[in-house]
This record gives structure tokens, C-alpha cells and sequence, in this order.
């Protein structure tokens, strides 16, 4: 029986029974004209039946099409590329990531050699014993090291405000025969050997700070007799018997372990858990490589990323962010919120009002006023996912990012209590403040070692003793380990570590260490600094951050679905909010195995993004929570930058900067003029009337984005902005990004950290011409817009641009 026959009886016997009259005929070989209407109704009816069923079939497919896994679920290359070759909403080219423009200011330099005569004097052992390396001793110092000591290094509880730009010392420990016993109450300590028997050791005691011959000033006594309070960058002046400063990292396990038998019979519905199969929470591992986009881990890391890749690798080449720095894109990652929500000043807590001066021009000479900041945080209080992960499954967290001036750091007030079990804020601290580090003003420093080793090593190192101590299955982990020192200021730095990851990574998953991680290897957005991002491919990839995951086996084998799911994601557009929400259906697995599979549970998203372990639908930068101003779906082509309109664009961009965003800030920052316009392209809006869903939009034909350069700051801006020929309208369609480094030269406007990137100070500006003996007449005038016809180069009396960028490094 055909289908079409099968649908004619089906609804022909569900007439014949609701119908008596009808079924009489029919058992009767009715031929009357009531049996002939009846018919043609059938008939009509089945046609009607048809179409319904067809169209609700074609409905299905489309709505739920994301919701069926199909295609390949393997992890093959050729799998991946012929994703990313499906039309979509979201068109992202795929870019050589040695494209010649690339190429041409990519300049890789041969690894920095760290100096081999300097090897630590003290070593640890059992993760929490110290040990003095006689061999060291006698092959490098000839045997005269007569002692060392150790101080445990700790948060300051005591710092007024809270910003961890402080930590504490405990009374010099002496190293008894070379060793210690197990130190249990201290994550970080400071070590320090010397070649004279009476510094810090009187005899066959220590006589702390009270040696005469190792007076240390610059260190105050902390009202707890056994802690001494160290501001950062004031670490003990050291005496000229001092040998060696070294920090050491040791390490302990700080909870029990985690029982699923425990955590059932504790849980509310313990009876429903008893028939759910028993699955350990997986540790989840993010390893951030600051400013590292996906082409350029392709470029830098190609070891690595094939290491990872023949372990199962998932990467996401259309995954965008969603801010403009680390800040903007790791708060929508780890807190579920958008940056602006917790950039919010404390003015109701007095312990965060800072007093500070600012340089202002009055009569043409530089003058100090006082002014109250208030700077944002601390942010205990906001939703840390990492904080839900211990409270509920007594995860082992840590946090660590290298430089001071971090990301909860910088003009932030970060954490008033430790946020994580593990936190290596002090640590970082005292490793820039000891002798063993080579001190440089900046973050990214030109000698970028400790003792023998480049600082890469020290975050490995430490992640490898964590690791170890906490191997097992019992001992679920979530960490952020973020690097900043090889990637952040110099792109071409991540080509020195690439052997080095791959080594870490290979004896971690060798050993076991990882079997059951999620590792998230990822950058937090692309090089927004580099020459690279003068160029069309490194204005797209900017937008791109690299970001991969990694599955332990057995999670593959317990949920296909998911992983199908994920593998299929590759294809789609994906931002921080798809991984937040990731991190979410991992928190609530044990709870509802079903987590995974949305036909099975309902699940709500509290943020604009669906985690990668659920179908998400090809969709727009809108549907995904990416402002416009960082969406890299492309739309636009290149166009002349000699064509009038853009030299309009331009003048308006520059014009906004200094009578919309700097205009209540115009005693403290110079007035911006044109200096050149490097690229520009232009997208042509699809024409639609009443657009309710986007009035303005509505108005404007064309949307253009204009790359150029300002003058004497010599940033470098990227703008959004719409145009009507026939009205001869601008509009910004997005806020202005600033694509190079501004330094010092903003610092006069610190508490407004929306406006640093526009800022250039009168005051630094004075500087630079003061330090030349050049002393042309600077004036702050509110003038409108200041064309390029009649823009002049304010630092032309200058001697070289050489001589400048030396100056500016000084500032």
C-alpha cells in the first residue's frame, strides 16, 4: 500500500465513523448523490491534510534543524573546514594566517637567552620543603653562601584599600642544616642567602630585623609581631652581603577530597539521585594567552595546536568578543554580566576614596590640584562562576595573571577577600620587587627572565606542582592561569614559547595529569597594538580571539550528544557569553545528567548566549550579544581613502573626539587634528522601510569604518559611522576604538577609564617639549572642528621621531 493510498483509507474511515448515515451508505454501495458531495468533500479534505502535514514538516526542519546532530561528530580537519564553509548569516572570510600583508610586519626575533650562571640557591622538595643547593653553591659562588633564610609571603589583610598592591613578610626563618621541615601555612615564600654569618643570624639564633648590619628601613614593623607589611616596589633594601633574592612557590592540598556518596546523601532529593548514574565533576582548566587571536596561534603555536589536535582539539574559528580589552571580554566570561556593570565607581565606601593630584594648565604653566577618585570594586560580591563551582562541589580554585597592573588591577580596586583557594597575586608581587627579576618601568620587560628561566616558566612551573598535588579524581579543580608577558606588548614573543607549551601540555596529559579536564585554551581577544592592526586581516582578527576546548575521554563517551553538538558549534558564530554559559550546564551536570540535551530539560539562558554543548542556530552579531563596534561578521569592501567622503568621515571622527568625548575634559587634554587617513571601508545598508527593529539604520544608505591617525598624540582611531548622501548626514554608529598603545600620556585623566584612549595630556605634552628644550605656545581652546587644511605638526620643532619615542619611554 502506497503512502497515498494509506492517507486516503486513514481519513476516509475517520469520516466514515464520526458520520452514521454516511457508514450505512458506504457498507451499502451508496450511489447517491449524498455519497458523490461526501466525496469531493474526502477529497478536498485529504488535499487540505497534505499540505498541512508537508508544511509542518518543513516547519520542523527549519526551527529545529540545529537540534538534530547532524553531520560528522569526529574532530577531522576536513571535517572542521567544510563547516566553516556553510553559508551563513554571519559571513567571516577565512584569512591565510601568512597572508603577504601579514607577513611583510611580522618580524620574528630568536628567543631571549636567560643568563645559565644564575640557578636558584634554594630549592624545594615534597612541594613544601626547602632545600639549599650546595651544588649551585660550590659550582657558582665557590662554597661562601654561609646562610639562607626564608620568609613567608602573604595577602595583607591590613591594606587600607584593599587593592593587593601590598603584601605581608613574616620574621626571617633560618634554613637549619640545609633544610627545613614542612612549611604547611604559607603558599609563597621569599628566600634570601647571603655570604656573611652574622646577617640575620646572631650565633645560633636569628636576630631579625635587629641584626645592625641588615637594617632594612624601607620595611615596617606590621602591628602582628610576626608579619611585616611590604608595599610593591619598596621590597627590604638589601644588604650588600645579600647573595640572592628568590621567590618559591610551595604547595598542599587545602580540602578534602570530593565523595559523590557524601554529596547525594546531603542533597535535598537524595531518593531521585540514588537512580542516576554516578558522575564525578570534571575539573575545568583555562589557560589564557593575553592578546592571542586565532590566526595568530596558527602563526606562533603550531606545535602546540597539532599536539592538542591529535589529543581531540576543538577549535572555534568564528568565536568573537565581545569588548575591547581583557577586562571587557573575561567579566562577560567568568561573571555572566557585561563589563560596564561592575565598572561602576565605589563612592559609598570611605576605604576607596583615593586623593590624588592632577596636572592642569593655568596661564600656560603647569599646575597641581587635588581631586578625590573613586575607582571601581571591589568585586567579591559579583557572581565569580568559580565561587559556585567550590561552594557546591568543593572545587580546589586558583586565579593567577602575571604584572601588577592585572586585569582586576588596573585603576580597579579587585578582591577585599581572597577570591580563590589558590591566588597568586601576591606572589606575582614579590617576584617584580625581587633582586632576581630585572626591574623595568613598564610590564613588558625587554629582559623578560628570573634567575635562568623566562617568566613562562614560572606559571608552568606552578600549574605543574598544582597538578601533581591534586591529581585525582576526588580533587576537582577549576583555575585561570592567564600569560601575559609573551603575548600581550610583543606579538612576535609567542614564537619563543611555542616548544614549551607543547612540552607542559604533553607531560601533563602523559602522566594523566589531565584526564579529567576540560581544558579551555584561548586567548581573550586579538593584538589590538601590533603594526599588524593596520591592516585589513589584523583589523578582522582583532575580533577573533583563539579559543579551543579539549575533553577528557570519558565525558565523550557519557554525553555524544553534547559533543556532537560542540563539534557542530565550530561553524557557527560563538562569543564569551556561549562559554559562560557552558561553564553553567557543567555546574548543573551532577544535578540533571539530562543538562545537555534541551529537548529533554528546559533550559533558560541568563545571558544573550547558549552554551556550546547545545545546538546554537546560525545566527547574527545581535542574536549573540556582540556590540556592533566588535562584530566581525563582514559586510563592507575597501574603498579609496583619497574619496572626498572619507576625508569628511575622518574630520568628523576627530572632530567628535574633541567636542563630544573630551569636551568637559578640555583643561586636561590637548585638542586632536588630523594627520592622515590609512584605510577605509564601505558597506552599502539594504534598503528597509519602517526598520522598527533598527530606526536608525533606517535613515542611512551607507556605513563606513575609517582607520587614521591624530595628531600630536599620534593615536591611531578605528570609526564606525553612517551616511545619507542625499540628506548629507553623519552619524557615529559605533563608539571609536584606539588601536595603538597610549602609555603615559593619558594619565592626567586616570579615573575616567573610558576616556584614557582619547586623552592626550597638556601636561605630558609639556614634558616632551620641556625635555627638548622646545617651547612652543600650547592652547586649549574649544574651537569646533579642526580641519586638516589647516592642521600643523606640533612637535615639528622636535629634533627626530627617534628622539620622542626615547623621551616617551622615559615618561
Amino acid at each position: 500500500m502506497d503512502k497515498k493510498h494509506f492517507f486516503s483509507q486513514l481519513v476516509l474511515y475517520l469520516l466514515l465513523i464520526n458520520n452514521d448515515n454516511l457508514m450505512s451508505c458506504y457498507l451499502e454501495d451508496c450511489t447517491s448523490d449524498y455519497l458523490i458531495m461526501t466525496i469531493r468533500m474526502l477529497r478536498y479534505g485529504l488535499h487540505t491534510l497534505h499540505i498541512l502535514v508537508i508544511v509542518n514538516i518543513i516547519f520542523f526542519i527549519l526551527i529545529y534543524r540545529r537540534l538534530i546532530p547532524f553531520g560528522p561528530s569526529n574532530n577531522s580537519e576536513s571535517n572542521e573546514s567544510s563547516l566553516f564553509d556553510l553559508p551563513s548569516i554571519c559571513l567571516i572570510p577565512k584569512f591565510d594566517p601568512w597572508h603577504p600583508t601579514i607577513a611583510k610586519v611580522i618580524r620574528i626575533s630568536p628567543v631571549y637567552r636567560c643568563p645559565t650562571n644564575k640557578k636558584p640557591l634554594v630549592d624545594i622538595i615534597n612541594y613544601s620543603q626547602l632545600k639549599i643547593n650546595q651544588t649551585v653553591n660550590q659550582t657558582l659562588y665557590r662554597g661562601k653562601i654561609t646562610h639562607c633564610v626564608y620568609y613567608k609571603i602573604g595577602r595583607n589583610p591590613d591594606e587600607v584599600h584593599f587593592r593587593d598592591y601590598s603584601y605581608t613578610l613574616s620574621k626571617p626563618i633560618l634554613i637549619q642544616s640545609g633544610v627545613t621541615n614542612e612549611v604547611q601555612d604559607a603558599d609563597y615564600v621569599l628566600t634570601r642567602c647571603y655570604n656573611d654569618p652574622t646577617i640575620l643570624f646572631n650565633g645560633n639564633i636569628s636576630c631579625d630585623y635587629s641584626c645592625a648590619k641588615d637594617q632594612q628601613s624601607t620595611i615596617s614593623n606590621h602591628p602582628n609581631s610576626t608579619t611585616s607589611y611590604v608595599k610593591s616596589q619598596n621590597l627590604a633594601s638589601k644588604s650588600n652581603k645579600l647573595i640572592q633574592e628568590h621567590v618559591l612557590t610551595l604547595m598542599r592540598r587545602k580540602k578534602p577530597p570530593f565523595s559523590y556518596e557524601e554529596w547525594v546523601r546531603s542533597s535535598q532529593n537524595w531518593w531521585q539521585k540514588l537512580s542516576q548514574p554516578k558522575i564525578m565533576p570534571p575539573s575545568i582548566l583555562f589557560i589564557i594567552l593575553d592578546a592571542v587571536s586565532g590566526l595568530q596561534a596558527q602563526r606562533a603555536l603550531p606545535q602546540t595546536v597539532a599536539y592538542l589536535k591529535s589529543k581531540g582539539l576543538y577549535s572555534f574559528s568564528r568565536h568573537s568578543i565581545v569588548g575591547d580589552g581583557t577586562f571587557d571580554n573575561i567579566v562577560p566570561l567568568f561573571f555572566g554580566k557585561r563589563s560596564a556593570d561592575l565598572l561602576v565607581p565605589n563612592v559609598k565606601d570611605l576605604r576607596y576614596k583615593f586623593e590624588t593630584k592632577e596636572a592642569r594648565m593655568q596661564d600656560k604653566k603647569k599646575v597641581w590640584v587635588k581631586k578625590v577618585v573613586h575607582y571601581p570594586g571591589p568585586f567579591d560580591n559579583d557572581s565569580f562562576i568559580m565561587k559556585n563551582f567550590s561552594r557546591q562541589f568543593n572545587y580546589t580554585t586558583f586565579f593567577s595573571e602575571e604584572w601588577k597592573e592585572s586585569a582586576f588591577y588596573n585603576l580597579k580596586n579587585g578582591f577585599h577577600e581572597q577570591p580563590t583557594d589558590f591566588y597568586l597575586r601576591p606572589f606575582w608581587l614579590s617576584v617584580y620587587d625581587s633582586s632576581s627579576y630585572n626591574k623595568f618601568w613598564g610590564n613588558s620587560n625587554p629582559k623578560p627572565c628570573y634567575l635562568n628561566k623566562l617568566l613562562h616558566h614560572l606559571s608552568l612551573d606552578w600549574l605543574k606542582q598544582f597538578l601533581e598535588v591534586h591529581s585525582g579524581i576526588d580533587q576537582p579543580k577549576f583555575g585561570i592561569l592567564k600569560l601575559n608577558e609573551m603575548s600581550h606588548d610583543y606579538m612576535e614573543r609567542l614564537f619563543w614559547i611555542d616548544h614549551d607549551l607543547k612540552a607542559y601540555l604533553e607531560d601533563f596529559y602523559d602522566r594523566g595529569l589531565l584526564n579529567n579536564t576540560i581544558l579551555m585554551f584561548c586567548g581573550d581577544h586579538g593584538h589590538r597594538q601590533h603594526r599588524i592592526r593596520l591592516t585589513r586581516i589584523g583589523g578582522m582578527e582583532v575580533k577573533l580571539p583563539f579559543f579551543s576546548m579539549l575533553l577528557p575521554n570519558w565525558f565523550k563517551e557519557k554525553f555524544p550528544t553534547a559533543v556532537t553538538n560542540l563539534a557542530n558549534n565550530r561553524g557557527v558564530l560563538t562569543s564569551w557569553w556561549d562559554v559562560y554559559e557552558t561553564l553553567v550546564n557543567i555546574l548543573n551536570m551532577l544535578e540533571n545528567p539530562s543538562i545537555f540535551d534541551p529537548l529533554k530539560v528546559n533550559w533558560k539562558s541568563s545571558t544573550p548566549g547558549i552554551s556550546l554543548f547545545h545546538p546554537i542556530p546560525d545566527r547574527n552579531c545581535i542574536l549573540a550579544g556582540i556590540p556592533e563596534k566588535y562584530c566581525p561578521c563582514v559586510r563592507s569592501n575597501p574603498i579609496s581613502i583619497e574619496t572626498v567622503i572619507i576625508k569628511q568621515l575622518a574630520l568628523y571622527s576627530v572632530s567628535y573626539i574633541n567636542n563630544q568625548k573630551l569636551k568637559y575634559h578640555q583643561h586636561l587634554c590637548m585638542q586632536l587634528e588630523l594627520k592622515t587617513i590609512i584605510q577605509a571601508e564601505v558597506e552599502v545598508l539594504p534598503t528597509v522601510k519602517n526598520n522598527k527593529k533598527n530606526v536608525t539604520l533606517s535613515n542611512f544608505t551607507h556605513s563606513y569604518t575609517v582607520l587614521f591617525e591624530t595628531e600630536p598624540s599620534k593615536a591611531i582611531f578605528e570609526s564606525k559611522l553612517l551616511y545619507d548622501p542625499s540628506r548629507n548626514v553623519i552619524q557615529l554608529h559605533s563608539d571609536m576604538l584606539r588601536v595603538n598603545l597610549y602609555g603615559q600620556s593619558s594619565t592626567c585623566i586616570q579615573d575616567k577609564y573610558e576616556l584614557k584612549s582619547f586623552c592626550y595630556c597638556i601636561s605630558y605634552h609639556q614634558q616632551l617639549l620641556a625635555m627638548t628644550s622646545s617651547t612652543p605656545t600650547i592652547t586649549t581652546t574649544s574651537n569646533a572642528i579642526t580641519t586638516a587644511s589647516n592642521a600643523t605638526t606640533t612637535l615639528s620643532q622636535l629634533s627626530s621621531s627617534k628622539q620622542i619615542n626615547r623621551i616617551e619611554k622615559k615618561l
